[in-house]
């Protein structure tokens, strides 16, 4: 294993920071990056025997913006879901289940009239209920 001495970034003083940095395109660490994540999109190439497999690589805006347009000429609902693998999971999950309970909790609240034996109900004459 080679021994590697870290540099120290500009921006926040860490030594974070390959040596070769400036050959591999960034000035400063990771936690300092204001460079958004990118997405990848497959697609198929070509027609009948002839066809491939092939990736775009692309910053999340850019992605977006055209599967907004797709959606809008396919006159389609638009869903997209960027996933952000740097955010802490369990912070997501915990507030998930938060989130999931309160509807649950509303819910139970609405049926909760819904099936009291002791309340009246109008009926309609003429149908037998």
């Amino acid at each position: 294993m080679q021994n590697i001495q870290m540099l120290k970034c500009p921006a926040c003083g860490e030594f974070t920071l390959h040596p070769k940095r400036k050959e591999l395109g960034y000035h400063v660490c990771v936690n300092c990056s204001t460079a958004k994540p990118v997405v990848a999109i497959t697609t198929v190439e070509g027609t009948g025997d002839h066809t491939w497999n092939d990736i775009i690589i692309m910053d999340q805006d850019k992605a977006a913006s055209i599967a907004k347009k797709e959606a809008e000429v396919m006159g389609r609902k638009i869903e997209i879901e960027m996933i952000d693998l740097d955010s802490d999971e369990a912070a997501v999950t915990q507030s998930v289940k938060e989130r999931v309970q309160q509807v649950l909790d509303d819910e139970e609240d609405d049926q909760s009239d819904m099936f009291d034996p002791n309340k009246k109900t109008t009926q309609i004459r003429g149908i037998d209920y």
